[in-house]
């Protein structure tokens, strides 16, 4: 039986079956990561560095360095429920940005 909506996805070695995006998820992950963007440009621009140098940079706050990583959480459980198996998502969790960017991107 083929499930048009449903894709696997290869992640360290294993293959995940995922969901593809539908429009409205789209378009409120697309949200989730202009905010997130957004939150990491004005933070560089505030201390005069590289949103690349964010993570790394002394320069940034407790208070800055929190916002950031809730903005990153949000992103995680957006995607969450992409996973046809839920316990699989617990791999979100070893992804950065561009890996999760990466599929997003095999997603749709």
């Amino acid at each position: 039986m083929i499930e048009l909506n449903k894709v696997g996805i290869e992640i360290g070695g294993k293959v995940y079956e995922m969901y593809k995006l539908n429009f409205g998820y789209q378009r409120k992950l697309l949200e989730i990561h202009k905010e997130q963007n957004k939150l990491l440009s004005s933070i560089a621009k505030r201390h005069g560095i590289e949103v690349s140098e964010i993570y790394s940079s002394d320069k940034v706050t407790v208070n800055e360095r929190l916002e950031i990583a809730d903005g990153d959480l949000k992103s995680q459980e957006s995607m969450e429920c992409l996973f046809v198996n839920k316990e699989d998502a617990v791999i979100l969790k070893s992804l950065n940005s561009k890996n999760a960017a990466e599929i997003i991107t095999a997603l749709r």
